[in-house]
């Protein structure tokens, strides 16, 4: 891996907030979009040349950065950018601290001049929508189609919208502190953390509650650490940091094909000791299990993970295989102060790179071919590391199987028409349909609809005690107070 940090004001040496990179390169090179606790989003692009290296004389690969476009629009600092994985529509996304989501997109009009002592914009982003929450926009996502957006904010919302027409689908409300969101790749769920040490499975098309998690039992084992090994006790633990972690969000992520959640902001406590890390939730146990399936400690707490989007074949090279795939996924966690790389096959991490600023890391992103990771800092720099693939081992050629879902949203579906079909099943509607019908139909005189609807009427069962069974239907029918009304009607214009 190179790493790579150009001496560039990115927003004038502010601190930056997100950071992410468009699905596609245009003539070799990578377009980034930067935001920052300014009021502007920045578009650039950047590539990869050749060039000799002055301190060793070496020819090794040089950064060159140009800048594409400041978007101006929002008037408080923004908290999150993301491109749309949809090429045909090229949308960008972009929520504030006012409650502003502004989708952005771009047109093939010439660029308007620039403004104040900006280089001139070589891209038109045309402001298409604007969405609108009471509070902070904490996180956003899109759909895997990329004509909806997931937001989350401090309204204590999750919603989503239609980024074409701008109407909103849905809105669930009563989180608390929610700054997470990621959508499932097989846009079946929709997955948010907050700060109130929760995670929520969300129904992706209706937006219902589905499961969440909090606390779980967790079984006994022996943990490695920094400091040697640590005993969890079998007990119900909490599984998340509280409201006390330093993080703008808590960037959870679904794995390529969505068979993994992968949660940050892991905390256990355990004794007079503090192990932070990372879970993964398995796909397939959403629906039975309510503890995660894997756990990768760190030495500090972590609050953002990344996919690689490409996956690699298994190694060789070892037998291990931690979480059991039969491919290898590359995932990053982050810290504030350093990137911890990691692989499927082992349970501890395959490289680190830390130190490389002087304040917090706040946000990261992948390149489609997953040979670019971009780090962006409250120090005002981004950092840019470039992975060679062929040391990562090789890349997979198959395609890579979708993961089956469990049934929870299916589940309810059923339970509802189990409740309802015994009963027709049953052959109870005579017994039954009187009930319902009571208050329309009371002259029935059947002795079963009689004896059904003694507890319910009692002083008709009584009248009919004492009366003759054939005037039983002629003693209160409803034609003779109709009469009665009709006759106090004529009483009163006479």
């Amino acid at each position: 891996m190179d790493h790579f940090m150009p001496q560039i004001f990115w927003h004038d040496r502010k601190g930056l907030l997100s950071v992410d990179l468009h699905p596609v390169t245009r003539k070799g090179k990578y377009r980034l979009v930067t935001s920052s606790v300014q009021k502007e989003v920045r578009i650039w692009e950047f590539e990869f040349e050749m060039g000799l290296d002055p301190k060793t004389q070496e020819t090794k690969p040089q950064l060159t950065v140009g800048f594409l476009a400041n978007l101006v629009f929002h008037n408080q600092a923004i908290n999150q950018v993301k491109f749309s994985p949809n090429v045909e529509h090229d949308l960008l996304a972009s929520g504030d601290c006012e409650g502003r989501i502004t989708i952005w997109k771009l047109s093939d009009q010439p660029a308007p001049p620039p403004q104040d002592e900006m280089p001139p914009n070589k891209e038109n982003w045309i402001r298409y929508k604007v969405l609108n929450h009471n509070s902070d926009v904490n996180a956003l996502c899109w759909n895997p189609t990329g004509t909806q957006v997931a937001s989350v904010s401090n309204d204590h919302t999750l919603t989503v919208h239609d980024a074409l027409s701008g109407k909103r689908i849905f809105s669930t409300s009563n989180f608390r502190g929610p700054n997470g969101v990621c959508w499932d790749p097989n846009g079946k769920y929709i997955c948010t953390m907050s700060s109130d040490r929760r995670m929520d499975l969300i129904d992706a098309v209706k937006g219902t509650r589905l499961k969440h998690f909090s606390s779980a039992p967790l079984p006994l084992r022996t943990l490695q650490w920094t400091n040697g090994e640590i005993n969890l006790e079998e007990k119900t633990h909490k599984l998340f940091h509280d409201d006390q972690l330093f993080s703008f969000q808590r960037a959870l992520v679904f794995s390529p094909n969505g068979e993994f959640i992968a949660a940050p902001c892991a905390h256990l406590e355990v004794g007079s000791s503090d192990v932070y890390g990372t879970y993964f939730f398995r796909r397939e146990d959403l629906g039975t299990k309510d503890l995660p399936f894997a756990f990768y400690p760190a030495p500090k707490p972590t609050f953002l993970v990344r996919f690689s989007p490409v996956t690699f074949s298994l190694l060789s090279s070892t037998k291990d295989n931690f979480l059991g795939l039969p491919y290898r996924l590359l995932w990053i966690a982050l810290n504030k102060d350093a990137i911890y790389f990691y692989d499927s096959q082992h349970n501890y991490p395959v490289a680190v790179v830390d130190n490389i600023h002087l304040n917090a890391l706040t946000d990261a992103s992948f390149s489609k071919d997953g040979g670019v990771l971009v780090i962006s800092s409250l120090e005002g720099y981004c950092s840019f590391v470039r992975i060679n693939m062929s040391q990562w081992g090789e890349i997979m050629t198959e395609v890579v199987p979708v993961c089956a879902s469990p049934m929870l949203i299916e589940e309810k579906k059923k339970k509802r028409k189990s409740t309802v079909a015994p009963e027709k099943e049953k052959g109870k509607d005579e017994e039954k349909s009187p009930v319902r019908k009571a208050p329309d139909t009371p002259k029935t005189a059947t002795p079963k609809a009689g004896a059904t609807l003694t507890k319910f009427f009692k002083k008709n069962t009584d009248a009919s005690k004492t009366s003759n069974p054939p005037a039983k239907t002629e003693e209160v029918p409803a034609p003779t107070s109709t009469k009665k009304r009709i006759q106090l009607v004529t009483l009163d214009e006479n």
